[in-house]
């Protein structure tokens, strides 16, 4: 997930530089950290691996499976007449070609699922960095993870703000959650 850094730009109401002589106020946010020490974005890491665990055996289960045919082959091939040997290589070619299909699928898969996982957390923290903008005032909030911020005071850090917001809404739905359905068992 780390890899899905991404650049956050918040502003109240647009972000002209200069509104009348008043100051820009920017901040910004560590996107990396945020991943890193979100709840939610732990557990979503956490699901990917472990589904990502069974695909990678499939794929390595289906690359031990073609390399042992091909290690077969080789050592048999003057076992058998010419016909079959073209045969055996053309049976070889088929399961190479359904293995690297069935691993572009795989690749195709994790990327989609990273995606799935991800997207719905990149909301989740745009909101929270929204909420802690416009309650701090900030016209701009930036993601210094993805190397925009060079230099900026310590104060204008709003990462933890931002995960303390994200915290406090995971906290509040599971208390709706269960309220929910233990509201309905009484």
């Amino acid at each position: 997930m780390k890899r899905f850094l991404f650049v956050m730009l918040v502003a109240a109401a647009g972000f002209p530089l200069c509104v009348y002589g008043a100051e820009l106020r920017i901040g910004y946010v560590n996107a990396t950290v945020i991943f890193e020490q979100y709840s939610l974005a732990k557990e979503a890491q956490q699901a990917y691996e472990k589904e990502m665990i069974d695909l990678n055996r499939q794929v390595d289960a289906m690359e031990t499976e073609l390399q042992a045919y091909a290690d077969t082959l080789e050592a048999r091939k003057f076992l058998f007449s010419e016909e079959r040997l073209k045969e055996q290589k053309g049976e070889l070619e088929t399961k190479q070609q359904a293995y690297l299909k069935f691993r572009q699928e795989a690749e195709l898969k994790a990327t989609k699922r990273n995606e799935d996982l991800t997207k719905p957390i990149v909301q989740a923290i745009e909101d929270a960095a929204k909420k802690v903008a416009e309650k701090d005032g900030f016209d701009l909030v930036l993601d210094s993870a993805a190397g925009i911020v060079v230099y900026s005071k310590p104060e204008l850090d709003v990462t933890d703000r931002v995960l303390q917001v994200l915290e406090e809404a995971k906290q509040a739905s599971q208390a709706g959650q269960t309220g929910q359905t233990g509201g309905g068992q009484q």
